[in-house]
C-alpha cells in the first residue's frame, strides 16, 4: 500500500512543511545557543533532519506490518523498539558520514557532533513515536471511512432490498380470483376472456418492469390502474363503480412505481368485496406547489363486517414512504359512517 502522505498533494505539503519547521528549528538552536558557524548550523540541520524525513517514509511500511486489531501489543511494542533503534542508529550514522565529510576539517564541531549524539538520540525517539503515531492516525481515520462507507453501502442493499420486496407484494387473492374469472370466462365469453388475459399481462409487465426506486409519472400509474379495475370490474360487475378526477397538472408528476394499485385494492377490499351492495371508489388527485395529494374514497356498509387486513396493503405503501423519502406521516386515513378516505402525501422526490 502505498504512503499515505506522499499520495495526495495536500498530504506532500504537509509533510515538507513539517520537516521544513523542523530544521528551521533546529538552526535556529544550533547557531543562536550553541554558536555553531553559519554554514555548520545550516548544513547540520539540513542533513539530519532530511535523513530522517526519508527513513519516516519507510516507518509507514512498518506500522503496516504492525497492524494493533491483527497482533498482541507485546509484539507490537517490540516491533517498534527495533524498528526504533534500528532507524536511529541507521539515521545518526549516515548523518554523521556526511557531514565528517562535508566538515573534515573542523575539529570543533566533529566534537560537538560526538557529544551530542546523546540527545541526537532522543530527538530520534520522538521522531519515530510521532511518525509512527501520525501513522496510526491515518490507519484509523481510513478504517473509520471505509466502515462508515460498508454500513452505508450495506444499508442501502437493505434498502433496495426491502423497497425490492414491498413493491412486488401484489395482493396474490387478486390473482387468484383474476384467473377464475378468466377460466369462467373462457366459457361464456371467449372474447372477454382474452381481454382481461391482456390486460392481467399488461398489469403484471408493468410491475415486474420497474426497479425498486424507479419514479414514474401519474399519467402511467392511473393507466395501470385502470387496467387494474377494469380487472376487478369482470369478478364484481355492477358492484364495482369508480372515478378517477385527475386535473391535467398533475400527469407528469413523479411518484414511485406502482404506489397507487395497493390503495385501490385496500378500497375495494374494505368496501366493494365486504358488501353485496353497489359501492364506489373514488379517487382524487390534487397538486400544491411541490407535494401531490392523493385521495382515495370508497362507500362502506354499516352492516357488513370488516375484512382483516394482511399487513401488506397500507402499511406496504407507508414503509415505501418512509424508505424513500425519510418521512413518517405521509399517509392517513379516516373513516365515516359509510365512507372510508386513505389521504397520501407523495413530495417531490430530489435526487
Amino acid at each position: 500500500m502505498q504512503n499515505p502522505i506522499l499520495s495526495k498533494w495536500l498530504g506532500i505539503i504537509a509533510f515538507v512543511l513539517w520537516w521544513t519547521v523542523a530544521i528551521l528549528a533546529q538552526f535556529v538552536t544550533f547557531y543562536s545557543f550553541y554558536e555553531l558557524p553559519l554554514g555548520i548550523a545550516i548544513s547540520d540541520s539540513f542533513i539530519f533532519n532530511l535523513t530522517f524525513a526519508l527513513l519516516s517514509i519507510g516507518i509507514w511500511y512498518w506500522v503496516r506490518y504492525s497492524d494493533l486489531e491483527k497482533q498482541r501489543a507485546l509484539s507490537v511494542v517490540l516491533n517498534h523498539i527495533a524498528a526504533a533503534v534500528l532507524s536511529i542508529l541507521v539515521w545518526v550514522t549516515i548523518s554523521s558520514l556526511i557531514l565528517k565529510t562535508i566538515f573534515p576539517d573542523e575539529p570543533e564541531y566533529l566534537d560537538f557532533l560526538k557529544t551530542s549524539l546523546p540527545w541526537r538520540f532522543a530527538i530520534g525517539t520522538f521522531y519515530y513515536i510521532l511518525s509512527g503515531l501520525i501513522y496510526y492516525l491515518i490507519i484509523y481515520v481510513q478504517n473509520f471511512r471505509e466502515q462508515i462507507n460498508r454500513e452505508a453501502e450495506v444499508k442501502t442493499l437493505v434498502r433496495d432490498a426491502e423497497l425490492n420486496w414491498l413493491k412486488h407484494q401484489i395482493n396474490p387473492h387478486f390473482l387468484f380470483n383474476s384467473l377464475n374469472s378468466i377460466s369462467s370466462l373462457t366459457m361464456t365469453d371467449p372474447e372477454k376472456a382474452q381481454e382481461m388475459v391482456i390486460r392481467l399481462s399488461d398489469l403484471l409487465r408493468y410491475s415486474l418492469k420497474q426497479s425498486s426506486q424507479s419514479l414514474v409519472t401519474i399519467s402511467d400509474e392511473i393507466s395501470n390502474c385502470i387496467k387494474y379495475l377494469d380487472i376487478e370490474k369482470v369478478r364484481f360487475g355492477k358492484r364495482l363503480n369508480y372515478k378517477i378526477n385527475a386535473p391535467e397538472n398533475v400527469m407528469s408528476f413523479q411518484v414511485p412505481a406502482m404506489i397507487l394499485q395497493p390503495l385501490f385494492e385496500n378500497a375495494i377490499k374494505h368496501g366493494i368485496a365486504a358488501t353485496s351492495e353497489p359501492g364506489e371508489v373514488v379517487a382524487t388527485f390534487e397538486k400544491n406547489q411541490n407535494i401531490l395529494k392523493i385521495c382515495i374514497q370508497n362507500t362502506i356498509s354499516s352492516e357488513s363486517k370488516p375484512a382483516k387486513g394482511t399487513g401488506v396493503g397500507l402499511a406496504n405503501i407507508a414503509r415505501r414512504l418512509s424508505l424513500l423519502y425519510g418521512m413518517n406521516d405521509l399517509i392517513q386515513t379516516k373513516s365515516h359512517t359509510n365512507l372510508y378516505t386513505v389521504e397520501v402525501l407523495i413530495p417531490t422526490l430530489n435526487r
